[in-house]
């Protein structure tokens, strides 16, 4: 072979070398995988928790000698189709034992209940001169928990379906009312009937 022969192939095979360093990575990758392991599995989402139910609200409790006598009306109207909440009673201590001893009073009041007025009924006049509508419903507790910080209230109507309250009593507030107060709210709960609930507060009023 000549001497220009090997020159030219050596000045090739240096060009050959120094193109395949210019292409070579800078960097090693951060973590190799061998060559044949398995890319490990992605795990799947785990289940979402579901809550569980509330427990359903059963038999009569009321705190012995707890009295929270009168009526409470809701500051904003509270209304499921055509009928339109009145008042919340809530009965003496004394009516509260008889009724959790089986002693009833009549079969149409409970020392708690719920009263709701159909406004698409005629209105008339009681004896006080104050407007009432000719159907209401009444509905009477299947269950009940009552506490100086607690009302919590089950029952059950053809029309109205199943009815509850759960609200807070600001014990304080109706200390305060009782005692010849300002007029001011003293129960917050949520009612709920014909597949609605509402939230209201609430004022108390001791009767004439």
């Amino acid at each position: 072979m000549s001497k220009r022969l090997l020159s030219a192939t050596a000045a090739i095979l240096a060009a050959t070398l120094a193109l395949a360093s210019c292409n070579k990575p800078t960097q090693e990758p951060s973590a190799p995988v061998s060559p044949g392991q398995p890319t490990p599995p992605v795990a799947p989402p785990g289940p979402v928790a579901t809550p569980a139910p509330a427990a359903r609200l059963t038999g009569f409790f009321h705190q012995p000698g707890l009295n929270l006598f009168g009526y409470y009306f809701p500051k904003a109207p509270v209304q499921f189709g055509n009928f339109k909440l009145r008042q919340l009673h809530l009965g003496s201590p004394e009516e509260f034992a008889s009724y959790e001893k089986g002693q009833r009073i009549s079969p149409n009041y409970a020392p708690v209940m719920l009263e709701f007025d159909d406004v698409t009924s005629p209105q008339r006049e009681n004896e006080l001169g104050q407007p009432y509508h000719e159907v209401s419903r009444r509905v009477l507790p299947t269950a009940y928990r009552i506490t100086s910080e607690q009302l919590s209230f089950h029952g059950r109507d053809d029309v109205l379906g199943e009815v509850s309250f759960d609200g807070r009593i600001d014990a304080k507030a109706l200390e305060r009312v009782q005692a010849g107060g300002a007029e001011e709210t003293v129960l917050d709960g949520a009612l709920a009937a014909m597949g609605q609930k509402l939230s209201r507060a609430f004022v108390w009023f001791g009767g004439d």
